[in-house]
């Protein structure tokens, strides 16, 4: 089996122009999580997509699948976590309780706020997570990085060579995931930005696989005015 996961449950606090989660707001009618459901409805492969989402807005959503998208059978909504991995876990314990764990399952969980995914993207992540168990979606870093401890005097400056720029999906082998996420500490789940740091917390090597530009996240008002300029917003 391979299954979809989107992460909807944050509150966005860097978009200062909405009052609202990020994910939840509708540009063209449709809220952005739906935009991205839609990218990711675009692969067969996928046998279903779980969203963790803010339990206030659970209905909202459902109402929203129901009328937005072709196949709303192959989406399944449940109620996120506190934190990043607390939202995993619940999808994960869902996929264990619908239909049990099997040894080549694979899940590719992603961000309800990069509504431009490819399908490249997305199968690429599939085929990688099946060979070696776990891969991330990045992008060679276009600009130099400076590295400063207190944010005030440049300490170093790594060879930008060597550095990608992280993005998402995440995706995993699905037994072995569950197995590293249970091993993760409660501090160590605290400490958590990016899912593929549970690779790192646990030694499991992470492979890379190509991004795309247009795959960004949405985590500011520019942002926000890009998508809406993408996706054609009239007035």
């Amino acid at each position: 089996m391979i299954y979809g996961a989107m992460l909807a449950g944050g509150s966005g606090t860097r978009v200062k122009s909405s009052d609202i989660p990020k994910q939840f707001i509708e540009i063209n009618g449709q809220p952005v999580i739906i935009h991205t459901l839609k990218n990711m409805l675009k692969v067969p492969r996928f046998d279903r997509i779980y969203i963790a989402s803010r339990e206030d807005y659970i209905d909202y959503l459902k109402k929203q699948v129901e009328e937005n998208v072709s196949e709303p059978e192959r989406v399944r909504i449940i109620a996120g976590g506190k934190e990043r991995m607390d939202s995993i876990h619940n999808v994960t314990a869902a996929i264990e309780a619908d239909n049990g764990i099997g040894e080549d399952d694979v899940i590719v969980i992603h961000d309800a706020v990069r509504p431009f995914v490819t399908e490249k993207i997305l199968n690429d992540s599939i085929d990688c997570a099946a060979e070696h168990g776990a891969c991330v979606c990045g992008l060679p870093c276009a600009d130099t990085i400076l590295h400063s401890v207190k944010g005030d005097v440049v300490d170093d400056i790594p060879p930008r060579a060597e550095l990608f720029s992280g993005q998402a999906p995440d995706s995993f082998r699905l037994k072995h995931f569950i197995d590293m996420q249970n091993s993760l500490t409660d501090e160590q789940k605290k400490q958590i930005t990016g899912t593929s740091q549970i690779c790192t917390m646990n030694g499991q090597p992470i492979y890379i696989i190509e991004g795309d530009a247009i795959n960004f996240k949405i985590t500011t008002d520019s942002d926000l005015l890009m998508v809406r300029t993408l996706l054609g917003e009239k007035g």
